[in-house]
Formats: structure tokens, C-alpha cells, sequence
């Protein structure tokens, strides 16, 4: 399988941030007063560099074409503005990229480290964690890419998630999605087009629900990718597709090359209305016992000692996986 970054997050993440009293941020070069500073003063084209240090402080983006980028060890906490979220998007074609943020909580309970507004967003190497919502957009956010990034423990009483995009089209690329709790999804996408590729995605041993919401239908690809549910999840679907109604024209589903882990008992696979719902899928791996499963299973395996993986809810195991050690979608 051919990964983007063999080490999924490339050294990036995992530098230890040390807090200093004024991180300094710099807007196209020249020293900026805050975060919400330099957000609030940007231009079309501006460029925000945020050195390395933990903000407390939160901005609202109203210019487009601005990229926002931290260097290793730049942290974002514990705050956010307009009882939304820490960065409030509401200009288009924004980039953010090797930020980590965290501890986000507002009143509505669906604090996000990123609220998108306005439309097309590129998420490049972002660590979010530990917050009601990672990311969250309106009903027309254009495109949203994620890429080469980990989003773990998140979601509010099945209302917040990991990621909530609202519409649009929304793309996933050599990401990790972990762990989302409280009944949260680890992707709940109402978009036109979803596509996950080269990604993990694991309840591990979290109280989480779906693995993937597809509320409204449209088409899903999902395609050399990991999907694991835990033995605490609340929802025995791994997928749901349409469950909340179909409003769009064109309703597929493609799945090739994938390893679904079942940890769980008596889970299904996948839950489509309408049941008659296109579904090309091929090369499948499927590790656990299920209730309904899908077409295009090249490979079923027992449990997790099968195919050598450590004992739930080992995350290593499931990682070699997806870098390859281990087979994925092997022909029998």
C-alpha cells in the first residue's frame, strides 16, 4: 500500500511544547501583538507564522487566501471565541498547518478547534485532541482536506465529533481519527462526496458511536484504509450511510483494499438506506466475527491472533497494518 509519510505524522507532533509567556507571531514577517491579532489584521494572501510555545488565545479569520502555520511545538489551549471555537474561519481558501490544539470547551458544547464558515479549508498536519470537536463547518463549506493528521478523544454527548463537516466535498489523506468519546463519531460528513484514503480509523476502547456518519448519503470511498471498532462503542455500525435521509442525486459506495478489525460482537459493517444503495467493493480484509458484512471480502480472519496482532485494543497492531508489515486486502 502506498503511504504518503511512512511515519504518519513525520516527527511533527510530538516535540514537547514548552509554555512561554508571549509566543511570537509574525504576520507577512513583521511581529504581530497576538494570534487574534494578526487573524483579525490579515489580508488576502496574508501569511500567519506562530513560533513554537502554548497560545491561550483564540482569533476570528475574515480574509481569504491566508495560511496559519506553526512550527514544531506550537500549541493552541483552553480557549475559543465567539462561543465557537479556537480559530473561527469565516474567510475562504485557508490553510492550517502543524498546529496542535487542545482543551476546547464552550458553552453550546460543541467547542472546535477549528469552525469553518466561509469555504474551502486545507487541514495539513494537525494535531487536535481533547476537545468537544476538532473540526466543525457550516452546510456549504466548498472543500475541506485533511492531510498527515491525528485527531483523538473528541466528541460532546453524541452531538460533537472528531470531524462534522455539514456539506461540500471532504477529503481524508493519510490521517489517524481515534478514539472519539461520549458518543461522538470519529467522522460525521453530511457532504456531497467523502473520501478517506491511506487512514486509520479506531474506536481502540472508547465509548464512541459510528466509525464513519454518512448522514445524508452522496458518495463514500473509502480505500486502502483501517477502520477497528471497540468492544465500548454505543453503536454496533461501523458505517452508516443515508440514515437521516438521502439528498442527493448520485448514492454510491466504493471499498477496496480496506482491514476492518471487529472487536465487538454482533457488528455490522455497514448500514445504507436506501438498502438498494450502490456498493463496489473489493479486496477487503475482515478481522473478527460480524452480523452483516459486505461483498468484496478477499480475506476473513477469525480474530485479532489470525493475522498476529497483539490483543485489543493494542493501537501498534493495528498500525502495522496500515504501514504495511502486516497484510491489507490480501487476495486468499
Amino acid at each position: 500500500m502506498r503511504i504518503l509519510c511512512r511515519n504518519l505524522f513525520c516527527g511533527l507532533f510530538f516535540v514537547a511544547a514548552h509554555a512561554v509567556a508571549q509566543p511570537a507571531v509574525l504576520l507577512d514577517g513583521k511581529p504581530a501583538a497576538s494570534l487574534a491579532d494578526a487573524m483579525s489584521k490579515a489580508e488576502v494572501g496574508s501569511r500567519i507564522e506562530l513560533a513554537p510555545g502554548v497560545y491561550e488565545q483564540a482569533g476570528v479569520l475574515r480574509a481569504d487566501f491566508v495560511s496559519i502555520v506553526g512550527e514544531p511545538g506550537t500549541v493552541i489551549a483552553n480557549t475559543a471565541v465567539e462561543g465557537k471555537a479556537a480559530l473561527v474561519i469565516k474567510g475562504s481558501n485557508t490553510l492550517i498547518a502543524q498546529i496542535e490544539c487542545h482543551g476546547i470547551q464552550v458553552k453550546d458544547q460543541n467547542g472546535a478547534c477549528v469552525r469553518l464558515e466561509g469555504s474551502n479549508l486545507e487541514l495539513d498536519k494537525v494535531y487536535f485532541h481533547d476537545s468537544e470537536q476538532g473540526v466543525l463547518t457550516g452546510k456549504n463549506p466548498g472543500f475541506v482536506v485533511i492531510r498527515n493528521s491525528r485527531f483523538q478523544r473528541l466528541g460532546k454527548r453524541g452531538r460533537a465529533h472528531a470531524i462534522y463537516v455539514g456539506g461540500g466535498e471532504l477529503q481524508i489523506i493519510n490521517s489517524e481519527i481515534l478514539a472519539s468519546k461520549d458518543e461522538g463519531h470519529e467522522v460525521k460528513s453530511r457532504a456531497r462526496r467523502t473520501v478517506i484514503e491511506s487512514s486509520l480509523i479506531a474506536s481502540l476502547d472508547s465509548m464512541d458511536s459510528r466509525l464513519l456518519d454518512i448522514a445524508n448519503g452522496g458518495e463514500l470511498i473509502v480505500n486502502h484504509s483501517v477502520l477497528q471498532q471497540g468492544k465500548r462503542t454505543a453503536n454496533n455500525d461501523m458505517i452508516g450511510f443515508g440514515l437521516e435521509g438521502v439528498k442527493y442525486p448520485l448514492n454510491r459506495i466504493e471499498l477496496h483494499r480496506n482491514v476492518f478489525v471487529i472487536d465487538q460482537e454482533k457488528t455490522r459493517i455497514l448500514s445504507a438506506r436506501p438498502k438498494t444503495v450502490r456498493v463496489d467493493s473489493s479486496l477487503n480484509t475482515i478481522v473478527g466475527d460480524y452480523r452483516q458484512g459486505i461483498d468484496g471480502v478477499a480475506l476473513h480472519l477469525e480474530d485479532r491472533a489470525a493475522i498476529g496482532l497483539p490483543s485489543y485494543p493494542s493501537l501498534e497492531g493495528i498500525r502495522r497494518l496500515l504501514d504495511g508489515a502486516l497484510p491489507i486486502g490480501s487476495q486468499p
